[in-house]
């Protein structure tokens, strides 16, 4: 009980001084006596007598004035406005901003994987698992081909997120992969996120060398380390293939290396790239703050009430007195 009475304080404590102000006015204004004109009257005892003029005034009994001052007590107190302050509730906030960089150029629709699995379905299956896992980062999605587009905004929507996954398809904005220019435009992604204080990084994933970007990878990758973006790369395709379908996997080690990031390198198959996704989540642990919010829990209603059940109880009772006199 006592430490409920210490959560309550009063958002407007100067109401107090109301409190007093039917004392004020009862000393400081006294009533005055109605002036009226006087008439002579020769019988004026006796008619005194009769109407009993003589009594003094009727004076208020004492259960008036208390009703009076119950009601004035809870009208002030409901007017000073107590509140209760509720216990603190801890809030976890996120504290990184990821955006996930994919690659769905032609190549990714090459049925290279298990059971004639395309590349990107390998993608979609693992990064939805990745994206389950974390739970506290806020993330988005920027795609690339023969041009680069943010997909999905960063956010902590991680349903609305998947479902954007979901609509991955081969060849959706070209045949060509432009990797600087999906680099730069997470770049941007990050930088306009609302939320300053936190750490920015990139996954960027490819199965193929940049043939396409305005802005050169290399230049990006600075862009990212002067912006404070950590890129980690995925080189996913064979390594063993030639031209531009060849995954630039020396590319991405140097996108890397100048991000502060690191390089991973995953066969076609789904289980060797579910594997370096594991491997960049036991690497990048979540952070997160704690928060300890209250708030005040406004108590006015309680007093405001019990006044207004108090005069309607009391011209109940007055009616019923009445009728029955």
């Amino acid at each position: 009980m006592s430490e409920f009475i210490s959560r309550i304080d009063f958002a407007w404590p100067w109401a107090g001084v109301l409190l007093f102000l039917p004392l004020l006015t009862h000393y400081l204004f006294p009533a005055k006596q109605p002036v009226s004109e006087q008439v002579r009257v020769p019988f004026l005892p006796e008619l005194a007598e009769a109407l009993q003029l003589s009594a003094p005034a009727p004076q208020a009994s004492w259960h008036h004035r208390l009703l009076f001052w119950a009601v004035w007590i809870l009208m002030i107190t409901a007017l000073a406005r107590p509140e209760y302050l509720m216990p603190p509730k801890t809030l976890i906030k996120p504290m990184r901003n990821i955006v996930l960089i994919l690659d769905v150029s032609g190549s990714m629709e090459k049925n290279d994987g298990e059971n004639g699995q395309t590349r990107l379905q390998a993608v979609q299956q693992t990064v939805r698992t990745f994206i389950s896992q974390r739970k506290n980062d806020r993330i988005g999605l920027v795609i690339f081909a023969s041009q680069a587009w943010p997909f999905a905004p960063i956010s902590e929507d991680k349903q609305a997120l998947q479902s954007r996954i979901s609509q991955l398809a081969p060849g959706m904005i070209g045949q060509q992969t432009a990797i600087g220019d999906a680099l730069g435009v997470a770049v941007k992604l990050l930088d306009h996120s609302l939320e300053a204080d936190a750490s920015k990084m990139a996954i960027l994933l490819t199965d193929g060398n940049d043939t396409a970007s305005q802005l050169q990878p290399t230049l990006a990758a600075q862009l990212a380390a002067a912006h404070h973006v950590m890129v980690h790369t995925i080189a996913f395709g064979d390594v063993n293939s030639s031209g531009e379908d060849k995954v630039d996997t020396a590319l991405l080690e140097n996108i890397a290396h100048i991000t502060g990031g690191n390089a991973w390198r995953a066969a076609t198959n789904r289980d060797a790239l579910a594997q370096v996704w594991q491997q960049i989540d036991a690497q990048t642990p979540e952070q997160v703050k704690t928060l300890g919010l209250s708030w005040h829990r406004p108590l006015f209603i309680w007093p405001l009430a019990l006044a207004l059940l108090v005069l309607l109880l009391f011209a109940i009772s007055s009616t019923m007195m009445r009728r029955s006199a």
